[in-house]
């Protein structure tokens, strides 16, 4: 995948901070958004290579209390606050389903957000994120301890604490704070490109993230429109990519002829079905060939490909290169 052309302003960023949050998911996610600048650059000053610019929003002026006592003061308020590209929900401490009056605030102001054009990350805050209503009739993700306040206040959330990381609709949940740096490398690949975020992630991670997750993030890019049929149908190929059904199969499964299945997915995604299913294929198995040591026969299998021979064809016309020299040349940088 081609590296995106560099902003010439930084990227905006809110994060919010309601009553008794973990002060670690504030710092966490602005320390590794403000220092991601320096790896695209020759100087080591973050502040003077900035590409995130990231803001604490509050309710009001008023200091904010961590759930451990560590006061946090707001930058700006949500009254006060123009739109921004991304807008981040840290973790509450034991949040419950009442609605305070600073709840309704931010609600409504991630609501206009969302609506204004914005990404929306929940890390570990989908509680308060189940209270604008942006979380209805999706999947979402957060801590295992708040899937029985989920089930009994927000039933329209399709709630899985099971999932670390879940993307619907410039949506992005993950189950609490461990998962912040892959969130965080979304957010640098989808306005900044994948080799800024394959170095973020080789100098802050040490944990291979999953292929269906990667996936699911790498995807994301293809899923800004809002056709429900189209994204179910897209589910299926990423859930199925090792042997993808045939089109007249999907189309079935979400309810509409091959024919409108086949227009809507080319007017939702730029790509057919074929192009799409081998753009999917290709990150993936680009994914295993530089982070695992999985045989080239097993990832092409597990990607889909009939043969390893058909996969290094696929690179070939991708890359210029073997799926080998691709794996040697990604270990090497």
């Amino acid at each position: 995948m081609k590296g995106k052309r560099r902003r010439t302003t930084p990227v905006s960023v809110a994060i919010v901070l309601p009553q008794r949050l973990w002060a670690g998911s504030v710092y966490l996610a602005r320390d590794l958004l403000q220092a991601a600048g320096t790896l695209g650059a020759r100087s080591e000053d973050v502040r003077a290579s900035t590409i995130f610019d990231v803001r604490l929003v509050g309710a009001s002026r008023h200091a904010v209390d961590s759930f451990g006592g560590m006061p946090i003061r707001p930058e700006t308020t949500v009254a006060a606050a123009a739109s921004f590209d991304v807008a981040i929900v840290p973790a509450q401490f034991a949040p419950t389903a009442e609605i305070t009056a600073d709840d309704e605030r931010f609600a409504n102001w991630l609501a206009q957000q969302h609506e204004d054009g914005a990404i929306i990350l929940s890390l570990g805050g989908a509680v308060l994120l189940a209270k604008s209503g942006l979380l209805d009739h999706r999947e979402a993700t957060g801590l295992v301890s708040e899937r029985g306040l989920f089930n009994r206040h927000f039933p329209r959330v399709h709630y899985l604490p099971s999932r670390r990381i879940l993307v619907s609709d410039d949506i992005v949940t993950v189950c609490g704070i461990g998962p912040t740096v892959d969130a965080c490398a979304h957010l640098i690949e989808r306005f900044y490109g994948a080799a800024l975020a394959r170095r973020f992630l080789r100098h802050t991670s040490t944990e291979v993230m999953p292929t269906q997750e990667h996936l699911a993030l790498w995807s994301a890019r293809f899923k800004r429109h809002r056709d429900a049929q189209v994204l179910a149908a897209q589910e299926i190929v990423e859930r199925e990519l090792h042997q993808v059904p045939p089109l007249a199969h999907i189309a079935a499964r979400v309810g509409l002829s091959q024919r409108s299945l086949s227009r809507r997915l080319v007017g939702a995604t730029g790509r057919n079905l074929r192009q799409y299913v081998a753009e999917l294929r290709l990150e993936r198995a680009g994914f295993l060939l530089r982070s695992t040591d999985t045989p080239l026969i097993h990832v092409a299998q597990g990607c889909g490909f009939s043969s390893a021979s058909a996969m290094s064809r696929a690179f070939a016309a991708r890359f210029g290169k073997s799926p080998g020299r691709y794996r040697a040349q990604a270990r090497s940088r």
